[in-house]
């Protein structure tokens, strides 16, 4: 069997889902600073993957209703293919989510 050596990008995607509005309400309503709302997503083989109330999702990268992401974070690369990634998603929905 050929082994395949290709490495594939992956980031973190950070979306404020207050956009902004934690850090200015959260003193006044709740005593304490909240800097946001967090919202993330996992970006690699070309798709975002995110939770949500359907379980694990994906979509083309930035392309929730949240837009672009307030930051985007570099985790490195993984050497997993899409194929195994799907398959890893799906066992993971089956059972956990």
């Amino acid at each position: 069997m050929a082994q395949n050596n290709s490495s594939f990008s992956v980031k973190l995607y950070i979306y404020d889902l207050s956009r902004g509005m934690a850090r200015q309400l959260s003193p006044v309503m709740l005593g304490r600073q909240l800097d946001g709302i967090w919202h993330t997503g996992v970006v690699v083989h070309g798709k975002e993957f995110f939770f949500g109330g359907a379980g694990i999702n994906h979509c083309s990268p930035c392309g929730t209703i949240l837009g672009d992401p307030d930051s985007v974070v570099d985790l490195g690369s993984t050497e997993v293919n899409e194929d195994l990634f799907m398959e890893y998603l799906a066992s993971l929905a089956e059972s956990t989510y």
